[in-house]
C-alpha cells in the first residue's frame, strides 16, 4: 500500500468525505505540511483536527490522509516545521488509532453494515442524502472506520522509529502513539508489545528530561507495567506517573504517593512539567484525582486531598474535581452531615465563594448526587444543624 505524497497523488480525494464536505483540500493541506510556510502548516494541522477526526470520530478521508502521513513522518522535510510539527501529525494518529482500537471488537457488524452501496449517492453529488438515509449514514460510519482499520498497521514502523527522534517532545508523543498502537493486538502483536517495554524503559531510565520521562512512566502502565522503581525517583512529577499505573491500585507506596502530591502541591503541580505529557490534555491534578478516586473509598482518608483543592479549585473545575469528591464525601446520597470529614469538605466548599452561582448548571447534579441544594446558604444551614 502506498504511503506519503506517492499515496496523495494516487488518491481520488473528490470521492472521499470529512466533516465539512468533499475532500478536495486534502492535498494542499498535506502538502503543506513538508511543503507549506508556517500559517500553511499551521492551518493543516487545524484541518486534520477538526475535519479529517473531527472530535474523534473518522470519515471516509480519514484512512487514505493517515496513510499519507504515515510516510511523511519518514519526510525529513516535517521537521521544518519545528518538533512541534511532528508532534502535532503523531497526536493526529494516536487519534484515529484510538479511534479505531474502541471499534476492533464490532468488525464484522462494521463490515455488514458497510455493504450498502454508498455509490449511487456520491455519483449524484447528493452529500445531505448520505446522512438522511439512516442506513447510509450507518454505512458511511462503517466505512470511515474499516478505512481507518485497513491502514492503521502502516503506522506501526513509522511511529516506533520516532522513538529515536533527537528532539525529546517526538518522542514523549511517539510513545504515546505506540502505546495506543499496543491496545489492538491484532495491529501490534505481543512480542513486538513486550519490545516497546523494554525501549521505553531503557529511555525512561536513559533520559534526564523529567517531561519525557513523565510520559514515558505513564505510558509503562498503560502497557501493563508496573514501574515501580520509578517511585523512587528524584521527581515528584516522574514517582506521581509511575504510581497512576493501574498495576499499582494496591501498592501502598503507589497510593501514598499519590495522596502526598495532591494534599502538598495542588496548586503548584502544573509547574512540576514545562510541556505536560500528551495524555494531560488537562490540569494534571485532574488525572491525578481520578485514579485517587478509583482506589481510595474512605473519605476519612481523602479529607487531606479534599481540604486543599477545595481551597484552590475553581467554580469550571467542578467536573473534574470538588464534584467527585463531592460525590465521594456523601455516597449515602441523602445529604445528611454525618461525619467530621463531611462537615469540613462541605465547609471548605462553603468558604469558597467562587463556587457557588445560581446560573451555574454543572454542580447541580454533583449536588443532586450528595443528595445536597446547590445553595451556599442552605449548605452552612446544613452544617450548623450538623
Amino acid at each position: 500500500m502506498l504511503t506519503g505524497l506517492s499515496a496523495l497523488e494516487a488518491t481520488d480525494w473528490s470521492r472521499l468525505l470529512h466533516a465539512y464536505g468533499r475532500a478536495t483540500d486534502a492535498p494542499d493541506h498535506l502538502r503543506a505540511l513538508v511543503e507549506g510556510d508556517e500559517s500553511a502548516r499551521s492551518a493543516a494541522l487545524s484541518y486534520l483536527g477538526s475535519a479529517i477526526l473531527h472530535q474523534g470520530t473518522p470519515w471516509t478521508a480519514t484512512g487514505p490522509v493517515t496513510c499519507v502521513l504515515a510516510g511523511l513522518l519518514a519526510e525529513p522535510r516535517l521537521d521544518s516545521g519545528g518538533p512541534r510539527l511532528r508532534v502535532r501529525v503523531l497526536a493526529f494518529l494516536a487519534g484515529v488509532v484510538e479511534a479505531v482500537g474502541d471499534r476492533w471488537a464490532s468488525r464484522q457488524e462494521l463490515e455488514r453494515m458497510a455493504r450498502y452501496d454508498l455509490a449511487p449517492l456520491l455519483d449524484a453529488g447528493d452529500d445531505d442524502a448520505l446522512y438522511e438515509d439512516e442506513e447510509a449514514a450507518d454505512a458511511l460510519y462503517a466505512t470511515s472506520l474499516l478505512g481507518c482499520a485497513r491502514v492503521v498497521p502502516l503506522l506501526v514502523e513509522p511511529v516506533l522509529a520516532s522513538l529515536d527522534h533527537p528532539d525529546t517532545g517526538v518522542r514523549a508523543q511517539a510513545a504515546t502513539t505506540a502505546a495506543q498502537l499496543a491496545r489492538v493486538p491484532e495491529v501490534f502483536g505481543e512480542a513486538r508489545r513486550q519490545a516497546l517495554v523494554l525501549r521505553l524503559t531503557a529511555l525512561a531510565q536513559a533520559t534526564a528530561n523529567t517531561d519525557e520521562r513523565s510520559t514515558l512512566v505513564l505510558m509503562l502502565g498503560e502497557l501493563g507495567v508496573a514501574p515501580t522503581a520509578f517511585l523512587e525517583d528524584a521527581s515528584p512529577a516522574v514517582r506521581v506517573c509511575a504510581a497512576m499505573a493501574k498495576t499499582l491500585a494496591t501498592n501502598e507506596a503507589a497510593t501514598r504517593e499519590l495522596l502526598q502530591a495532591l494534599e502538598h502541591h495542588a496548586a503548584r503541580m502544573d509547574d512540576w512539567f514545562t510541556v505536560r505529557p500528551p495524555p494531560f490534555e488537562m490540569r494534571p491534578r485532574f488525572y491525578v484525582l481520578e485514579r485517587l478516586l478509583e482506589r481510595v473509598e474512605d473519605f476519612d482518608r481523602l479529607l487531606p486531598v479534599a481540604v486543599a483543592l477545595a481551597r484552590v479549585t475553581t467554580k469550571s473545575f467542578v467536573d473534574q474535581e470538588w464534584g467527585p469528591l463531592l460525590a465521594a464525601a456523601f455516597p449515602a446520597g441523602d445529604g445528611q452531615v454525618r461525619t467530621d470529614a463531611q462537615r469540613r469538605f462541605l465547609s471548605e466548599l462553603v468558604a469558597n465563594a467562587d463556587l457557588w452561582e445560581p446560573t451555574f448548571g454543572n454542580p447541580g447534579r454533583w449536588f443532586l448526587k450528595a443528595g445536597l441544594p446547590y445553595q451556599r446558604e442552605s449548605c452552612a444551614e446544613r452544617l450548623q444543624g450538623a
